[in-house]
């Protein structure tokens, strides 16, 4: 049985360097594949930007998930709910605050992993597709860091987020990544919002110098493996150095 002092010694994330060049918020949308974050690209992201010298400080909206899934049924879980906070504090070890406290101004890049939970917590575009719009806490932060001229960096099926706000803000010249091609739908839709859809594989970004966007398509490669999601990870972290004149 563990001692108290041994659990508290395990608590701290371990992320925030006193040293770290530059300050990364890190939205989560709880902790799953299909129904909060995907917990390869979050731990993937995590450790490239830990490797390149970043601090990184965790997000998650304090509202429960649309809805739970047992991961290894694919059925939904009737009659329950998970908070979006409580279950991305399993993959920060903790170490986790509420997007409500998420301050612009304390950082210089905000980064989004990807998962369904991003589709049907943090918008609502699994449900409603091109008509999909952004959730209330996630525009503000958004908004946030695209009128401060900050970094946002998205992974997955997440630049369906940039791609919400490029509507919402009538942005010009956008360019995000959502894969090779096979994900047609979401694809029309972010062209639809009014940006430029460049297509990217294994260890390729999309760097959108003009609106300080990163983009990598990660688990929207067809059949991609863990090692194509990590490739992906490094390549979203040289591509925001590369913005932030970094490399």
């Amino acid at each position: 049985m563990f001692s108290n002092h041994f659990v508290a010694a395990m608590s701290p994330g371990g992320y925030l360097g006193l040293h770290s060049r530059y300050r990364v918020a890190l939205v989560l949308a709880g902790c799953g594949a299909r129904d909060g974050s995907e917990i390869t690209e979050a731990v993937s992201a995590m450790i490239a930007l830990s490797q390149a010298g970043f601090s990184v400080s965790f997000f998650a909206p304090e509202r429960d998930t649309f809805h739970v899934i047992n991961h290894n049924t694919g059925m939904e879980v009737l009659g329950t709910c998970r908070s979006m906070l409580d279950e991305a504090a399993r993959i920060a070890r903790g170490q986790v605050q509420a997007l409500s406290a998420l301050n612009v101004s304390d950082f210089d890049v905000l980064a989004f992993s990807g998962g369904f939970g991003v589709a049907k917590n943090l918008c609502d575009f699994a449900f409603r597709g091109v008509d999909a719009t952004l959730a209330l806490d996630v525009r503000k932060v958004l908004f946030a860091f695209l009128e401060a001229r900050k970094v946002i960096c998205a992974m997955c099926i997440a630049p369906v987020l940039l791609g919400l706000a490029t509507r919402e803000k009538s942005l010009k010249n956008v360019q995000i990544t959502l894969g090779n091609g096979s994900a047609k739908e979401t694809i029309d839709a972010a062209k639809n919002w009014g940006c430029d859809v460049v297509l990217c594989g294994s260890g390729e970004a999309c760097v959108d110098h003009l609106n300080k966007l990163v983009s990598v398509p990660a688990y929207m490669i067809d059949d991609a493996s863990p090692a194509d999601i990590y490739a992906c990870a490094r390549a979203m972290v040289d591509g925001v150095l590369s913005i932030l004149g970094a490399r």
